[in-house]
C-alpha cells in the first residue's frame, strides 16, 4: 500500500466518493429515467408511492453491490509485502477497509447499527463473481418493470446498470489510491 493515508482514511474517502456518485451524479434516477424513456413506459412512475418504494429498493441493491465492488477493487491494492512482481495481499487490511467503508457509509447516511449490519449481510449474496451480474439484474428487473412481458428488457437494463456500477467502483478505487 502506498504511504500516506491509513486504510481507514481511504475507506472513508471511498464511501464519500460512492455517495457522490449515487447522489451527485444521480445514478439511480438516471438509470430509471433512461429505462422509462427508452421503452416508453411512463406509467411505471405511477402510483408515486409504489414507484418511490421500488426506486429505494433499486438504490439499496446498487449500494450493496457498489460497496462490495469498491472493497474488492481496493483490496487488490492493499499489500503486506511487495518485491517487484511478487505481491502478498494483506487480508487484514482488506477487512479493515471493508469495515471502515461501511462505518463511514453508515455515518454519512445516518444509519442505525442494525441497518448497517443488514447492508453488510446483503453483500454476501454477491460474493460469487461468476453469479453476481445475473443475480443483480434478476433482482433489479422486477423492481424496474413489474410487467412479465418486459422481463427480458428489464434484465438487459439491469446488466447494463451492473456494468456501469462496476466502472464506478473501479474509478473510485483508482482515485482513492492515487492520492498519497
Amino acid at each position: 500500500m502506498a504511504t500516506g493515508k491509513s486504510v481507514e482514511e481511504r475507506a472513508a474517502d471511498a464511501a464519500t466518493r460512492v455517495l457522490g456518485h449515487l447522489e451527485g451524479e444521480r445514478l439511480i434516477p438516471r438509470f430509471i429515467d433512461s429505462y422509462v424513456m427508452g421503452f416508453d413506459r411512463p406509467g411505471l412512475k405511477n402510483p408515486p408511492d409504489q414507484f418511490a418504494e421500488r426506486s429505494n429498493r433499486i438504490g439499496r441493491e446498487a449500494l450493496v453491490l457498489l460497496g462490495l465492488l469498491v472493497s474488492e477493487y481496493c483490496a487488490e491494492r492493499l499489500h503486506r509485502f511487495k518485491l517487484g512482481p511478487l505481491k502478498l495481499r494483506d487480508a487484514g487490511a482488506a477487512r479493515r477497509f471493508a469495515d471502515g467503508f461501511w462505518q463511514a457509509m453508515a455515518g454519512d447516511l445516518k444509519l442505525r447499527p442494525e441497518q448497517t449490519a443488514d447492508l453488510v449481510r446483503a453483500t454476501e449474496d454477491y460474493r460469487d463473481p461468476q453469479a453476481r451480474e445475473a443475480l443483480f439484474s434478476g433482482r433489479i428487473a422486477p423492481l424496474l418493470d413489474p410487467q412479465p412481458q418486459m422481463k427480458d428488457k428489464a434484465e438487459h437494463a439491469g446488466r447494463k446498470f451492473f456494468e456501469a456500477l462496476d466502472k464506478v467502483a473501479a474509478q473510485v478505487a483508482v482515485r482513492v489510491f492515487s492520492q498519497p
